[in-house]
């Protein structure tokens, strides 16, 4: 079962023999009609549906420190006619098919081409993990293009395990020991090795930012740096009656947001690609202290770093808080 991406245009077409007028596309979730879409021909073309956006309103990612992984993807089913009236009427054309996939909430790049996906099986992008010393490592696989990891220390494999299929969902996010200094990935097409560097971090508190990535997965990242913490208010403000004992200027509806600036440390230019799919993310959130926090990243560009033009690779970042600090919801 291929894997759709959700956050890039998906195109199917209807396409008929001689004599076709139009064509229709049933979407299902979960077994249930979700969108009925038809078109007539205009030329001796096919017709195109796109349908990623649709869908995409029906996957619920949400994250509070732990992963339901069953949540990450969506099984869904098309079925298209083509008739040789317009509007879906007349004759069938031709037997309707159908097609049954799994949505993710990734992307492709322009140059990659149109209808993108993927059968890469290691659902992060840097093979090189920076991780806070004495913490275990979260790291999402695609359970059908992935059939083993293994966790090595100094050269030593001391932990691994096989992966299953499962045709009704994409992703298993497996907990690697935090001795491992390399893993190893083993998919359907190769072996990727991913490098560990683990950091104690003595002088800062390390900030966890937990972020979805471009292949739909929760990826982890960890900014072990000087962190800046800032908060921003709004109000509007009024002229009351004269009295010597009380405000002939007042505030009201007083708004506040709080903020935060973090610096990664030294990390590889590895990280160029994490740092741009966060800088994309619609879905990010940072953990201090064990308390999980949705954030909205407040930067709108990055400088993409190389050791040969900046010697030391580090990264600054801006976020803010996804809520108001006051609790003003009704």
């Amino acid at each position: 079962m291929a894997n759709l991406f959700l956050r890039s245009p998906r195109t199917f077409q209807g396409i008929g023999t001689s004599g076709w007028n139009s064509a229709k596309l049933t979407l299902q979730v979960n077994n249930v009609t979700i969108y009925t879409l038809i078109k007539n021909r205009i030329t001796d073309s096919a017709v195109d549906f796109e349908i990623a956006e649709l869908v995409k309103d029906y996957l619920n990612l949400t994250y509070n420190g732990s992963i339901n992984a069953s949540l990450q993807s969506l099984e869904f089913s098309i079925q298209i006619s083509v008739f040789n009236g317009l509007n879906g009427t007349g004759a069938l054309n031709q037997t309707p098919t159908g097609f049954t996939f799994l949505g993710i909430d990734a992307y492709g790049y322009f140059e990659e081409g149109a209808n993108p996906t993927t059968t890469r099986g290691y659902m992060q992008s840097n093979n090189v993990i920076y991780n806070l010393k004495n913490n275990a490592i979260r790291l999402p696989l695609d359970v059908n293009n992935v059939t083993r990891w293994d966790a090595y220390e100094d050269g030593v494999q001391f932990e691994g395990a096989t992966i299953a299929n499962n045709t009704n969902l994409v992703f298993e996010y497996v907990s690697v020991s935090q001795n491992a200094d390399e893993i190893r990935v083993t998919t359907t097409s190769d072996v990727k090795t991913i490098n560990v560097i683990a950091i104690e971090e003595c002088r800062y508190e390390p900030h966890k930012i937990s972020f979805v990535n471009r292949w739909g997965a929760i990826q982890d990242l960890y900014f072990f740096k000087k962190s800046i913490d800032k908060i921003n208010t709004s109000k509007e403000s009024f002229k009351s009656a004269y009295s010597v004992y009380s405000h002939s200027n007042k505030d009201f509806n007083i708004k506040s947001n709080k903020s935060i600036t973090l610096n990664s440390g030294y990390v590889s230019e590895d990280y160029n690609a994490p740092m741009q799919e966060l800088l994309q993310s619609e879905l990010v959130w940072m953990e201090v202290g064990g308390v999980v926090t949705p954030m909205n990243v407040t930067d709108s560009s990055l400088v993409f770093k190389t050791s040969a033009n900046d010697k030391l690779v580090d990264y600054k970042l801006e976020l803010k808080y996804a809520y108001d600090a006051i609790n003003n919801m009704r």
